[in-house]
C-alpha cells in the first residue's frame, strides 16, 4: 500500500505506482478528482482508494457472465441490473463512495445527489463483487461491513476469480443478521434473492485457473 499526498489523474501515471493506493482527502476533493480521473477510484474513511491490479481474463469473463445470467434470471420489468460504473450510497455519518461489479435494484431507482448531476444509488437489493488479489481484503472487510448498513440490501455475493469459490451473505430474521453460505463445487446452485438460482458451472464457464 502506498500513501501519498496527491493522486494522479491519468491511467499512465497510475500504472507506474503500487497496486493499492490510498490518499487522505476530503469528500469534495474526491468528487473533484472523480470528474477528471481516467481510472476507477473509491472513497472511504477520509481516503481516496485505488486498486490497480491487472484486469485478469478470469475477472472480466466472470463479470460478463454475471450480468448476462442475472439479466436472464430476473424479471426485468421489476428489476434493473447495473455494471461497475454505478455509484452506491451507504447511509451514515461518514462519507463513502463504492462501486461493485454488478448491482440489482428492485423497482424505481432511489438516487442520492452527490453534487450537481453526480448521483449514487441508495436502494440495491443485490450486490455482487468479483474478487481479485489486489482488492480481496477491502471487498470482504470494510466494504462488506458498510454494505450491511444499506436498508434495502438483501444479498451480497463474492465470486473468487482465482479459484472456484462463491460466498453469499443473505439478510434474514430482521435487519442485522446475515446467513453465510459457501459454494465450491461445479454441480452446486447459488440462490439469487428469491428469484431462482445460478449454476456454478455457468458462473465459471470458460474460466481457467492457474495450477
Amino acid at each position: 500500500m502506498l500513501v501519498k499526498t496527491q493522486i494522479p489523474k491519468t491511467l499512465k501515471e497510475r500504472m507506474e505506482l503500487e497496486e493499492e493506493l490510498r490518499v487522505p482527502a476530503s469528500f469534495e476533493d474526491f468528487l473533484d478528482l472523480l470528474e477528471k480521473c481516467e481510472y476507477r477510484i473509491e472513497y472511504d474513511e477520509g481516503q481516496i482508494i485505488s486498486f490497480m491490479g491487472y484486469a485478469t481474463r478470469n475477472h472480466e469473463i466472470i463479470v460478463a457472465h454475471l450480468i448476462r445470467l442475472i439479466g436472464n434470471l430476473i424479471d426485468l420489468e421489476l428489476y434493473s441490473v447495473f455494471g461497475s460504473n454505478l455509484a452506491l450510497h451507504v447511509p451514515g455519518f461518514g462519507k463513502r463512495y463504492y462501486n461493485a461489479d454488478c448491482v440489482v435494484v428492485k423497482g424505481e431507482d432511489e438516487e442520492v445527489t452527490l453534487r450537481g448531476t453526480m448521483k449514487a444509488i441508495a436502494n440495491p437489493v443485490l450486490i455482487i463483487e468479483v474478487l481479485s488479489a489486489s482488492s480481496y481484503d477491502f471487498d470482504l472487510g470494510g466494504k462488506f461491513r458498510n454494505y450491511k448498513k444499506i436498508p434495502s440490501l438483501q444479498q451480497v455475493i463474492y465470486i473468487d476469480s482465482t479459484e472456484m469459490s462463491v460466498l453469499t451473505y443473505t439478510r434474514y430474521n430482521g435487519q442485522d443478521e446475515w446467513l453465510l453460505r459457501e459454494f465450491t463445487d461445479p454441480a452446486q446452485e447459488v440462490p439469487i434473492l428469491s428469484d431462482g438460482i445460478l449454476n456454478m458451472a455457468d458462473i465459471y464457464n470458460k474460466i481457467k485457473f492457474n495450477k
